[in-house]
This record gives C-alpha cells, sequence and structure tokens, in this order.
C-alpha cells in the first residue's frame, strides 16, 4: 500500500510572507506515522488552487485540506483577498480522475448551515471526492487542529488500508462523530460523504 497523500494548502492568514502555522502540527504527523505523505504549498488565489489541484497525479485519492480564514463561504488566503465557492469549484474542477478522495475546509464558516447537503455536494462533485467537511461557525485554533489530525489518522489513513470500502466509511465516520461529538457541535463541524447505497450528512442535524 502506497503512502497516503496529504495536500496542505495554506493561506497567509493576514500576513504579508509565509506563515505556515498549521505546518509543524502535519509534519509531526507524518513522522510518527510513516504512512503519511505530506505536501505543503501555500495559496493566495483561485489561480493557485487550480495550479496545485492539477499537479495531484491521477488516482492519487489525496486528501486535500485548505487551512486560511474563511468568512461567508468565501476562502481569504490574504488579506484583501476572497475565493468564492463558485470559484473554488471551478478550480477543483481540474483535478485529475481519482486525484482527490477527501476535501476538508480548515477555515471559519466554510459550510451553509441551511443547505449542508447541497453545498457539501457542489464540492464533492466539483472533483469526485468521496468526503467534503468544513465547520459552519467561527473556529478557533486548537480545538480544529485537534479534530483535523484525527479525522486524518482515524478516518482518512485507516479508509486507504481497506481499499476504500464503503460500509467500513460509514461505521468509521459515525464512530468519529460519536467520539468527538461535543467538540464537533462546537465547531459546528459538518461533514458529507459516500456510502454504500448513497450520501451520509454527518451529523444529520446541527443543534
Amino acid at each position: 500500500m502506497s503512502k497516503a497523500p496529504l495536500v496542505v494548502l495554506e493561506g497567509l492568514w493576514w500576513s504579508k510572507h509565509e506563515v505556515p502555522l498549521v505546518l509543524p502540527y502535519f509534519q509531526a504527523l507524518a513522522t510518527s506515522h510513516k504512512n503519511i505523505e505530506l505536501s505543503h504549498r501555500t495559496f493566495r488565489s483561485a489561480a493557485d488552487i487550480k495550479h496545485y489541484v492539477s499537479n495531484i497525479p491521477k488516482n492519487a485519492g489525496a486528501f486535500l485540506y485548505f487551512a486560511c480564514h474563511g468568512h461567508q463561504l468565501h476562502l481569504c488566503p490574504e488579506s484583501k483577498v476572497s475565493i468564492s465557492t463558485d470559484e473554488i469549484i471551478d478550480a477543483l474542477g481540474f483535478a485529475k480522475y481519482g486525484a482527490v478522495s477527501f476535501v476538508h475546509f480548515g477555515c471559519c464558516e466554510m459550510v451553509d448551515s441551511r443547505n449542508r447537503r447541497g453545498h457539501h455536494e457542489q464540492i464533492m462533485n466539483a472533483c469526485d471526492a468521496r468526503w467534503v467537511s468544513g465547520y459552519t461557525k467561527e473556529v478557533g485554533w486548537l480545538q480544529p487542529i485537534f479534530i483535523e489530525l484525527a479525522l486524518v489518522t482515524e478516518i482518512y489513513v485507516p479508509l486507504r488500508k481497506q481499499d476504500g470500502r464503503s460500509f467500513k466509511l460509514k461505521n468509521q465516520a459515525e464512530n468519529f462523530f460519536n467520539m468527538y461529538e461535543q467538540t464537533a457541535r462546537q465547531l459546528g463541524l459538518s461533514a458529507l460523504t459516500t456510502v454504500s447505497g448513497g450520501e451520509m450528512l454527518l451529523p444529520e442535524r446541527l443543534r
């Protein structure tokens, strides 16, 4: 089994220069989990997303993780830059077949709480991913990082070892949300994944 590719696209966090704030956490993860292949890139625009996504190899099944500020369904990788959902969808459409299997937005307000399924489906369909997740609310720093490290190690990496069986993904996703339910609900974490028989929205309802 090849290593699980984790592609981190990180914004500038309002700085004028590259400030890879999430990178150390995922470097530590890749060091402790030898089956993870980490790739980190700084992005500033939709064109950057398009470029980096198009370079992920065919059938890589990568975990694509966005790390930057977010506001009302817009990525904000640097000051005065706002990337709309439509622009994100367009950029993800340049992914090669099977290149991306998971997409996670580690950013504030990147999921429409009024239409979670529809919003997730747009992202999922753009790059034919099997999992899309993000937050409906403004979030802090450490809690999302902990959730995201767990998401990679407890769902994404095991799924690759199981050859992508849908019923295993369903069980793992349910166990994940049960384990981290309190934190996930505080953050407004929402996910849509494909399972045997269709799609599963997690959690079913936001409180």
